[in-house]
């Protein structure tokens, strides 16, 4: 079947005759087709490999990236580092059961969820500012302590 890869705009970015989401984004990365501002929402994309994909601005939530190659991903502009373990996701979690992204990029430790795309300290005040001390504000430090963890463990 023809599937298309567009952005939240509505641009196609890449189409083709495939059986699944995941099988079109894994060759229009092997392509070498622009995947940014592509919406991959709920895209499950286990096992892909998306090194050296330009995903700036995609929106990747709610997609299962667990087993992605994202080594050197283009991610808003920032590349994600060609660690062992360079993604952990945790969730869904917070106010919009969402997952709750971490990547090791070239300048630091980035989180995703939703629209967010951040440093831990910015989601940190994000998450403070518009939950105070409430259930989703515990789940969401309970979360950012595993991911945490995760990074000091594979540095």
């Amino acid at each position: 079947m023809n599937i298309q890869i567009k952005t939240l705009a509505g641009t196609v970015r890449f189409e083709g005759d495939f059986s699944s989401l995941a099988e079109d984004v894994k060759a229009a990365v092997r392509s070498g087709a622009n995947l940014s501002g592509a919406d991959l929402h709920c895209a499950d994309l286990s096992s892909a490999n998306l090194s050296g994909a330009d995903l700036s601005s995609a929106n990747l939530s709610g997609a299962n990236l667990s087993g992605v190659d994202l080594s050197g991903a283009n991610l808003h502009g920032e590349i994600i580092s060609k660690k062992e373990r360079p993604f952990f996701s945790v969730g869904p979690v917070g106010s919009r059961s969402d997952m709750l992204l971490g990547f090791s990029t070239d300048k630091g430790i980035r989180l995703k969820t939703g629209c967010f795309f951040g440093s831990i300290e910015e989601f940190k005040a994000r998450a403070a500012g518009t939950h105070g001390d409430n259930i989703h504000s515990q789940e969401y430090a309970a979360a950012l302590a595993m991911i945490e963890t995760h990074f000091n463990l594979w540095p």
